[in-house]
């Protein structure tokens, strides 16, 4: 039976400078209006971008949802790959590495700023295994999904949103299948994407 579902939480850096410079102007009017004169929507990407873990086998399949903007397709699977790269980062940190039973998450958030790492710790509840890792004795990873929106300007990106699925099985003393689905926002800072922002819902069922 479905047990309740955690919750959900919602953070998101309001003073981000650059991200708010490149929002304003391109995306807001274009949410407000039927129309989108600064955004260049393109259909999912067919060639969806694959990373597997070592450990984990199951194949993150992350694929392009729309480009605002102009953005060369050689960038666009650079992101693609970047990105995707990041979220799975976290997803092993936080949910599917180390060695169970376990309730100690020291480095959670991998490609985290260090305001969305510090936010984020505080709701390690829902953003880890921290409350139920001692209660597993293994995790299986069994959908592993990415769908990305780009915000580009002067042919380079600059924001993404990435909307995720994660579902894992647990065996131990806890068995089921864990949902962790939401979106991350992400900008590109220093020559890396980051995470400054996050929605996520999990919920779980035995």
């Amino acid at each position: 039976m479905p047990s309740p579902a955690p919750g959900r939480s919602t953070w998101v850096i309001r003073c981000a400078s650059l991200v708010l410079a490149l929002l304003v102007p391109l995306v807001a009017g274009g949410c407000r209006s039927g129309s989108e004169p600064s955004a260049s929507p393109v259909r999912p990407s067919q060639d969806a971008a694959q990373v597997r873990l070592t450990s984990h086998p199951v194949t993150t399949k992350t694929k392009i949802h729309r480009v605002f903007g102009r953005l060369p397709e050689a960038r666009r699977k650079a992101v693609r790959r970047q990105v995707g790269e990041v979220v799975d980062q976290w997803w092993e940190a936080s949910y599917l590495g180390g060695s169970y039973p376990r309730s100690s998450f020291p480095a959670a958030f991998p490609g985290f700023t260090k305001a969305a790492e510090k936010r984020a710790r505080a709701d390690k509840a829902l953003l880890t295994n921290q409350t139920r890792g001692s209660r597993i004795d293994a995790v299986t990873a069994r959908h592993r999904t990415i769908s990305l929106d780009i915000l580009a300007t002067d042919g380079r990106a600059r924001t993404a949103t990435a909307a995720f699925v994660l579902k894992f099985d647990t065996d131990g003393e806890l068995v089921g299948t864990t949902t962790v689905r939401g979106r991350l926002f992400l900008v590109r800072r220093d020559g890396a994407w980051r995470i400054f922002g996050y929605d996520v819902a999990k919920g779980s069922q035995r």
